[in-house]
């Protein structure tokens, strides 16, 4: 199963075997994620596995998860660093997820290890064989219905309406789904939500998520044989929303043979 596939598949995993990953997935893993297309090319990231099947790793936070392994993305402190944490990793864990292991964003949780020289350490995921189901019915995903999500200006085909299903299962904090769509049939405007109560955490899971949003996005585009090219508009940045912040437009085009 591919990618696409896994967008309407993958669960969050809090409850794991203490059972060993073998040692080539987990190279398989590093080795997919640096190879991911990026949202933000120049900026220098790095992923660590780290093993935890004695229950030896310092893990500490809020919404900490026991697992057998944990994956943490570092990254450079540049603009949209956030954002292309999320789109890069949600792409690694649906990859996971097609392997048979189960996953889990932990916010506010760190993994007390020397961090890479110039780097943060922006999200952990734990990981390995769930005790649980690993797959769900995606009509049980609990998710806002699209009518709630996007304005329909025009009327979308098939496979924008496919774009948008893969678009309305991406996580985020306590299934917030912080983001909202303006819709025509060959792009849409994409628009964060403002936080109630701001504070630098929600920010940060509220850029994160946007970029798990984009890698949705993406994948669906890709899986519909569009091309998608994100870009934020000069003239929309300018504005100013009453509930929210533009984030970008994203066109598409049919693949021309």
């Amino acid at each position: 199963m591919n990618l696409y596939q896994m967008i309407f598949k993958r669960r969050s995993i809090r409850k794991f075997k203490k059972e060993q990953v073998p040692e080539q997935l987990l190279k398989d893993i590093l080795y997919f994620g640096e190879n991911i297309p990026r949202l933000h090319g120049e900026i220098l990231f790095k992923m660590e596995i780290s093993e935890n099947l004695d229950d030896h790793l310092p893990v500490k936070g809020l919404w900490k998860v026991e697992a057998p392994y944990y994956l943490t993305f570092y990254s450079e402190e540049k603009e949209g660093y956030l954002v292309n944490a999320g789109y890069i990793m949600e792409h690694v864990l649906l990859y996971m997820t097609g392997k048979g292991l189960g996953t889990c964003y932990l916010g506010s949780t760190k993994v007390l290890e020397p961090a890479s020289a110039g780097m943060k350490q922006v999200i952990v995921v734990a990981f390995g064989y769930p005790k649980t189901l690993l797959y769900r019915d995606p009509a049980t995903a609990k998710r806002l219905p699209l009518k709630e999500l996007c304005v329909f200006k025009e009327e979308a085909g098939e496979s924008m309406k496919n774009i948008l299903r893969a678009v309305r299962l991406a996580p985020s904090a306590m299934n917030t789904q912080p983001w909202r769509f303006i819709v025509y049939h060959d792009r849409i405007y994409i628009f964060s939500c403002r936080e109630f109560l701001p504070s630098p955490t929600l920010v940060s899971m509220r850029e994160i998520g946007t970029g798990i949003m984009l890698s949705h996005l993406t994948i669906a585009a890709e899986e519909m044989w569009m091309n998608v090219k994100l870009e934020a508009e000069k003239a929309m940045e300018k504005k100013s929303y009453k509930s929210g912040a533009y984030v970008t437009t994203a066109f598409f085009k049919e693949y021309k043979y």
